[in-house]
C-alpha cells in the first residue's frame, strides 16, 4: 500500500511539474534542492553507519537473534538503495545545475525540458518519500528492539 502511494505520488509530482513549471524556471531552486539531497544523502549515511543495536545478546534468544539481524540487514539493504536513488536524482541537479539555464534553452528539445521537469518534480517528491521510510524503518527497528529489551527482562534473563 505505502508502496503503490509513493509512486503515485511520485507520478503524479512529474505530470504537475512537466506540465506546468518550466524547466528554466526550476533552476531558481537547484540549489537549494541539490543542498537538501545532499543533507537527505548524509542522514541516511549515519543510519547505515549505525550498525547493530547495543543489547545484552547472551539474554536473547537464537531466534529472537536471528530475527533480529536479519532485519537490520534487510533495512541496510533498503538504505544503500535509497542512497543509490538519491545519488541519481543529485547527479541529475548537478548536470542541469552545470549545463546552466541558457543553454538548457537552447540545446535542449521542448520534449527533454518537460521529461527533466517532471524528473525533478518525481524526484523530489520520491526523495521526501523515502526519508519518510527511513524514519519510519527506524522505529520500527527501535520498537524490536524495546521488545527484545523488554521480553529479556520480562523472562528474568
Amino acid at each position: 500500500m505505502i508502496r503503490a502511494l509513493t509512486i503515485a505520488a511520485t507520478l503524479l509530482a512529474a505530470l504537475v511539474f512537466g506540465a506546468e513549471i518550466p524547466l528554466v524556471r526550476l533552476f531558481n531552486v537547484l540549489q537549494s534542492l541539490s543542498v537538501a539531497v545532499s543533507i537527505m544523502i548524509a542522514a541516511v549515511l549515519v543510519r547505515l553507519n549505525r550498525g547493530m543495536p547495543s543489547l545484552d545478546w547472551k539474554n536473547i534468544s537464537a531466534n529472537e537473534r536471528a530475527q533480529l539481524t536479519e532485519r537490520i540487514l534487510e533495512i541496510t539493504r533498503e538504505y544503500i538503495a535509497i542512497v543509490a536513488i538519491y545519488s541519481a536524482f543529485l547527479i541529475v541537479i548537478i548536470f542541469l545545475t552545470a549545463v546552466g539555464k541558457d543553454d538548457v534553452q537552447k540545446l535542449l528539445p521542448p520534449s527533454v525540458q518537460w521529461l527533466s521537469a517532471a524528473a525533478i518534480g518525481g524526484g523530489a517528491v520520491l526523495c521526501i518519500a523515502r526519508m519518510a521510510y527511513v524514519i519510519w524503518r527506524d522505529l520500527d527497528i527501535v520498537k524490536l528492539q524495546k521488545h527484545l529489551g523488554s521480553s529479556s527482562v520480562t523472562l528474568g534473563l
